[in-house]
């Protein structure tokens, strides 16, 4: 019997996006750290993009790496988010490779691998903009990383920038170029190649299809890609041979009635502190769904597979839907289909209330 709300996961189309993925990445000289905190490091999803051909996984949540490292002890892993104080060795026992921007954490962290009598490897961040992490003054930069490489129980593996996730930043040829150019004078400074020039994320694999990724680029980390063709939405390029249904959505209707469209008395905020503009379309059919925020976080980037269907919006448990030009197919007890966006996926796979369904 279904339970639903239920996320089905299929595990063959995410092996595909991963094999596509990685020999576009091959094929212009760039490796691959596979991002798995998307889906909440969901060990069926991580299996299936090692048997796809993933060599370094990776997560900003060092309890996925943690469970990473107990299936899979010899499995190279990669923390993305800047180590706190208190983790560092909770970090140093899961993570071989971390991304770093503070002196101080880079100090203590090589102090406890002296004491410990091992090495880490550290790619420090650049922030070209975005205003995340990373070093901002190129000076500030180029001592981090000559105390790194001067460091007993550090490697500098290199260097890298996160753009887009937080100051909506496009990677393109000028900032990616930049990064390059930074890399070039560490290289000059510390008298060796870096392993290392990472340019950012799955946005930055517009630059591949375009063909305009800078030369020195040798490192991206990617997890959006694998999941969805959710990009598409949003920036100018494709890759025709991705799955963008490896996860569907399914969800009950616990009511079906006529209804106004433009709620009723004085309107102030929703539960989110928030105040939506609604638009006066009459009298419509109208579906609740049992799902909501806490499961799938923005409901309305939800695509309904039914495209005569419309998403309202909601509330914390509750879907709003439009079934006026259904024709009456669906009723009580019935369930509505969706393919997802980023968003959708982070928020269902960590939700112990989405019931989840794996299929080849």
């Amino acid at each position: 019997m279904a339970h639903y709300p239920q996320l089905t996961i299929n595990l063959t189309k995410l092996g595909e996006n991963v094999r596509n993925v990685l020999g576009l990445c091959a094929d212009n000289g760039i490796d691959v750290a596979v991002v798995v905190k998307g889906a909440n490091g969901l060990m069926p999803i991580v299996n299936a993009y090692r048997q796809a051909g993933a060599k370094t996984i990776a997560s900003s949540r060092l309890e996925q790496l943690e469970a990473v490292r107990r299936m899979w002890p010899d499995q190279q892993t990669l923390d993305l988010r800047i180590p706190m104080l208190s983790e560092l060795q909770q970090m140093i026992d899961c993570a071989d490779i971390s991304l770093e921007s503070e002196v101080e954490t880079l100090a203590k962290l090589d102090e406890l691998c002296v004491a410990q009598h091992r090495t880490h490897r550290v790619i420090l961040m650049v922030d070209l903009g975005d205003l995340r992490e990373g070093f901002f003054k190129e000076e500030d930069l180029y001592a981090a990383a000559r105390q790194v490489e001067d460091a007993k129980g550090l490697v500098l593996e290199g260097i890298g920038t996160n753009l887009g996730c937080y100051g909506s930043i496009e990677p393109d040829e000028t900032n990616l170029g930049r990064l390059c150019e930074l890399a070039e004078h560490i290289e000059s400074v510390i008298g060796r190649k870096l392993a290392v020039v990472s340019g950012g994320a799955s946005t930055s694999l517009s630059l591949l299809t375009h063909h305009t990724m800078p030369k020195g680029i040798n490192h991206l980390r990617i997890g959006d890609n694998f999941l969805l063709r959710d990009m598409e939405y949003y920036f100018d390029y494709a890759i025709p041979d991705l799955n963008g249904d490896a996860f569907t959505l399914q969800a009950e209707i616990i009511e079906k009635k006529e209804k106004p469209t433009y709620p009723i008395g004085h309107i102030s905020v929703d539960a989110f502190g928030n105040t939506p503009e609604y638009v006066d379309e009459g009298i419509r059919t109208r579906g609740l769904l049992a799902i909501g925020r806490q499961d799938i976080g923005d409901m309305t980037k939800l695509h309904p597979v039914d495209k005569r269907i419309k998403i309202y919006g909601g509330s914390s448990d509750h879907t709003i839907i439009d079934l006026t030009d259904c024709d009456g197919d669906y009723q009580l007890g019935d369930t509505v289909e969706f393919t997802l966006e980023y968003e959708n996926v982070l928020y269902s796979t960590g939700s112990p209330y989405v019931h989840k369904k794996y299929v080849d």
